[in-house]
């Protein structure tokens, strides 16, 4: 099933779904959370626009690591259903990337040293990513409960490519990217320290070779730690993994950019 199709199944059960009149007890109306995310990068680039010659593969062509990067989240609750949701990290990523093109390779209009039909470039990606999100309880069960997550993914990309072979043929773009993202998160009680999470969500829309797509899954377990602390505290940790896929085209200019990695998360809850 494609993922469009899924995330059209999500909203109509969203918007079908009543909420329960037993909704889950909040004792708490703040969350904060502090992640750290050991990341992998992947991803590719197949540019073809005016200005533009160039296909590699960020992961098959180049040698970038693995990056450990913190973020930070806030959740508030909105009465018994609902709350908000924000979240930042910064993600920078460097390496070598080996590229090709039809007889010249060349990016935003720079054109780069070629040898054996190859070019060697030196690759810089910075990117903001903010997440802006609300959730409305959807279902609730004994053992856990469902929200419908809706908003926005705000992505600010910086990238600059120099040429290895000539640190004068160098080139940046800059883009900021507001991605709606909608889906579903939910929780399941495995015991009375432990539980299950996890969300799925994202975005697509495609028209005229112009467009883009958004995928976004978290999961992992909690185990709470500390309960009602004397600054009336509950503390949780988390284990789990994620992965932040984004696809964008223009016309003949197609870029994928893809992180994963496990992830581990320390919570208070207040």
């Amino acid at each position: 099933m494609k993922f469009k199709s899924v995330l059209i199944i999500l909203l109509i059960l969203a918007l079908a779904i009543p909420a329960t009149s037993s909704a889950r007890e909040r004792k708490f109306k703040n969350e904060g959370e502090l992640t750290i995310w050991n990341n992998e990068f992947g991803g590719s680039l197949n540019l073809g626009n005016a200005g533009y010659n160039l296909k590699s593969n960020f992961k098959g062509d180049g040698d970038f690591g693995k990056k450990t990067v913190p973020g930070f989240g806030w959740i508030h609750n909105i009465g018994k259903l609902s709350d908000v949701y924000v979240h930042y990290n910064k993600i920078e990523n460097s390496g070598r990337l080996r590229a090709v093109g039809t007889r010249t390779v060349s990016f935003n209009g720079t054109n780069y040293t070629v040898v054996g039909g190859v070019a060697t470039i030196n690759m810089d990606l910075k990117m903001d990513i903010f997440d802006i999100l609300g959730a409305r309880e959807i279902a609730r069960g004994e053992n856990g409960y469902l929200d419908f997550v809706y908003g926005f993914k705000i992505m600010k990309c910086s990238f600059e490519a120099v040429d290895a072979a000539n640190v004068n043929n160098r080139a940046s773009y800059n883009v900021t990217l507001p991605l709606p993202n909608f889906g579903v998160r939910g929780v399941y009680h495995l015991s009375k320290d432990w539980n299950a999470y996890g969300q799925f969500s994202g975005f697509s829309l495609n028209r005229s070779n112009k467009g883009g797509t958004l995928k976004y899954l978290d999961f992992g377990v909690e185990y709470k730690i500390k309960k009602q602390t004397s600054q009336n505290v509950d503390w949780s940790i988390m284990l789990g993994y994620k992965d932040e896929y984004v696809k964008g085209n223009d016309n003949n200019n197609n870029i994928v950019i893809e992180h994963k990695g496990p992830q581990f998360k320390i919570v208070g809850r207040f």
